[in-house]
């Protein structure tokens, strides 16, 4: 039976205060997939030298072997991350429908809905050109062709460790996304839903407006708070994280306590 999956790569950062940060996103997160998607599995993606807290919102933890540092594996991040999502599409974990997404994220409707069999892999882009195309932090996998799949992120992974290493912790795996769709330029799409098919692989392309959408930002490029119901999910990148818990607290009615003993320093549910 197939199992709806959300995955979320994240690596425990060496710094303390940083990690709790990291992992309290992790729990918000979490609670708003457990409120929007009843019934979804949550696997945290990490490697073996990662500190994973007990009483994580999570109900698997994939491993990724690494020879590295954890120095080492922060400094190509974003290679790190696509080379854990190949090893995990290779894995026993995928068996079904899989949202692979990033940690500061909030989930407002099921992306589970979006899949009907007649996609392989569902990216989000953006129409400014001044902007990488696509954004990873929102990627839908299908599980009806797996060997599709697989073929998929072994060349993923091949063109991410292509790349200087001046690209490896940050923009890669964007620029391969890119790459591997024969660098699009979608700036007059009029935010259409797409459909493209290249080298066997099934695509459906979301503007990031309805399913990877960013709060904007002021002159001063701080973010604005409001609420914002339309986009499915929500990405607080950069500055945007500071306004991650008073969303989910006020706009999504997640409930949040400081608990020094909880993981990310704060108990954080839904009501039921």
């Amino acid at each position: 039976m197939s199992t709806f999956s959300v995955a979320c790569f994240h690596l425990t950062p060496p710094n303390k205060i940083t990690m709790q940060t990291f992992w309290f996103f992790f729990q918000i997160m979490a609670a708003s997939v457990r409120k929007v998607c009843p019934g979804a599995e949550i696997n945290l993606l990490t490697n073996t030298l990662s500190l994973v807290p007990d009483g994580l919102n999570c109900d698997q933890v994939f491993r990724f072997k690494t020879d590295k540092s954890q120095k080492e594996c922060f400094d190509r991040l974003m290679a790190e991350r696509v080379e854990c999502w190949q090893a995990y599409f290779s894995s026993s974990l995928f068996q079904g429908p899989t949202v692979l997404i990033d940690v500061d994220v909030l989930v407002q409707k099921n992306p589970f809905a979006l899949f009907d069999g007649s996609f392989d892999l569902g990216l989000t882009y953006r129409d400014e050109s001044s902007l990488h195309t696509f954004n990873g932090g929102v990627i839908l996998v299908d599980s009806t062709r797996p060997k599709v799949i697989d073929h998929y992120f072994e060349r993923f992974v091949e063109t991410v460790n292509s790349y200087s290493s001046e690209y490896q912790g940050w923009y890669c795996d964007q620029m391969a996304i890119g790459e591997i769709l024969g660098d699009p330029d979608y700036s007059s799409s009029a935010l259409a839903v797409m459909d493209e098919e290249r080298d066997g692989v099934r695509y459906r392309l979301w503007p990031t407006q309805q399913w990877n959408y960013s709060l904007p930002l002021d002159g001063d490029n701080q973010p604005i708070f409001k609420a914002t119901p339309d986009p499915g999910i929500l990405h607080f990148k950069g500055e945007r994280k500071a306004l991650m818990l008073r969303y989910a607290v006020e706009i999504l009615g997640i409930e949040a306590t400081e608990n020094a003993e909880a993981p990310g320093g704060w108990d954080i549910v839904y009501p039921s």
